[in-house]
């Protein structure tokens, strides 16, 4: 009776996780959808933007018009970026959490039968290492990059260089190549910082996640 009770119980946890399996996949959809979506909307918002001001630089040969118009515009492309790219960050980290859940069901199917861990392709172990690892990544700078958010990131740099050169220009009337120093040093501070926030997000996000099957232990 003991036996048939703990079958049971195995069977039923079996079950459960296997459906909490598939609720983490499609959580894990969703997240890569959203993450599409705010970029979509970003970067359509972007080219938009650059085709209105190649309408409007032509009707006013690229004078004070342009520059009042082109620092309206910037503006509210770097908040659709900035918020873009906060979310981006919130989303990639969302479906990290979703990845190491999942690792953490394979590291329970694997303690019951031993003998379906050679028939796995992805990791068994909840670390961050090594759920990357599973992946076919490594935790690098350039790896950040690659992903959403790094990519509103770059574009968001350029709006905000663009924007502090041109109102170098409008205010101070300086040459094109100053203002074109002022503006590739604001596009570094800006993504640097950004980068920073990312880091920091991501940072925090790791001490309030417990690694329960470390693959270091």
């Amino acid at each position: 009776m003991a036996e048939e009770k703990k079958a049971g119980g195995e069977e039923y946890e079996a079950q459960f996780l296997t459906t909490e399996h598939f609720v983490l996949q499609t959580a894990r959809a969703g997240t890569i959808q959203e993450a599409n979506g705010r970029a979509t909307l970003f970067v359509s918002a972007v080219s938009s933007a650059a085709v209105a001001l190649g309408f409007v630089a032509q009707v006013t040969h690229m004078g004070d018009e342009f520059l009042f118009f082109a620092l309206i515009m910037l503006a509210p492309l770097y908040f659709i970026g900035s918020v873009s790219f906060v979310r981006a960050v919130q989303v990639a980290i969302e479906d990290m959490i979703n990845a190491r859940a999942m690792a953490r069901i394979r590291h329970y199917f694997v303690e019951r039968a031993p003998a379906v861990q050679p028939y796995l392709m992805h990791s068994i172990h909840d670390d961050y290492g090594a759920v990357l690892s599973g992946f076919g990544f490594q935790a690098s700078i350039m790896q950040s990059f690659m992903t959403t958010a790094g990519m509103i990131n770059i574009v968001n740099g350029v709006l905000a260089g663009v924007f502090a050169g041109l109102a170098i220009k409008a205010v101070f009337g300086f040459t094109l190549t100053s203002c074109s120093i002022a503006g590739v040093s604001i596009f570094v501070v800006t993504v640097a910082l950004w980068r920073w926030y990312q880091v920091q997000t991501w940072t925090k996000a790791e001490r309030n996640l417990t690694e329960r099957f470390p693959s270091h232990s």
